[in-house]
């Protein structure tokens, strides 16, 4: 299992009613991390990972950082030519003169978004002008761990493994005394329930700035 999966082995087992047997271990791995990388995709992290070394292009007021919601942010820093300049966090009893401001998650404001604003003396700012001049080091996503995830991404994690493995399932069916095909192979990864669960945490296309 991958320390980003949303879900555990036994409630991957759970969801797709094979409790009480290792048969399908080995699959059953493969797909919760697919499942929990599709998820990642379409509403940003849900277990918590380190990014390092994120290059963005200076010359503006704010970057977009590549992976949200944003936990912490450790470092931010800009180059200005070969002169490389640390920057501190904006509070607001803190009002460095080479400061930088992370915008908070609308769905979650304890966490952060996507936005890291350049900042000095408490205003705006733009970042030295260059080509991937702007790095940023931070830890994207909501829980520290897959056993702290919320119940609602593991129903959804849960939802989507549960359509995956219907390849695995009968083809048929019976009507009275026949049996009749019917359709058991997955046409789409995310259902619509998923969707309607997570409607205010989808992620729309990153603005292309920086």
């Amino acid at each position: 299992m991958a320390t980003t999966d949303v879900l555990t082995l036994e409630e991957a087992r759970q969801a797709v009613n094979v409790g009480g047997t290792t048969q399908f271990d080995a699959e059953l791995q493969a797909r919760v991390t697919s499942v929990s990388q599709r998820l990642d995709e379409l509403v940003g992290p849900v277990v918590q990972r380190s990014i390092t070394g994120e290059q963005h292009h200076g010359g503006w007021g704010e970057v977009f950082l590549r992976f949200y919601p944003v936990s912490t942010v450790s470092s931010v820093t800009e180059y200005d030519g070969t002169t490389e300049r640390v920057l501190t966090a904006e509070t607001n009893t803190t009002k460095p003169t080479d400061g930088y401001l992370v915008g908070r998650y609308g769905p979650d404001p304890s966490l952060m978004s996507q936005r890291i604003y350049r900042r000095r003396n408490g205003s705006p700012e733009r970042f030295a002008e260059g080509a991937l001049n702007v790095v940023a080091d931070y830890t994207a996503g909501r829980f520290a761990d897959t056993a702290s995830v919320a119940e609602r991404y593991k129903i959804a994690a849960s939802l989507m493994l549960q359509n995956l493995w219907r390849s695995q399932q009968s083809s048929a069916g019976e009507v009275g005394e026949f049996e009749v095909p019917q359709a058991s192979f997955p046409t789409f990864a995310v259902p619509r329930a998923v969707r309607e669960m997570l409607q205010g945490e989808i992620q729309q296309p990153r603005p292309k700035v920086g």
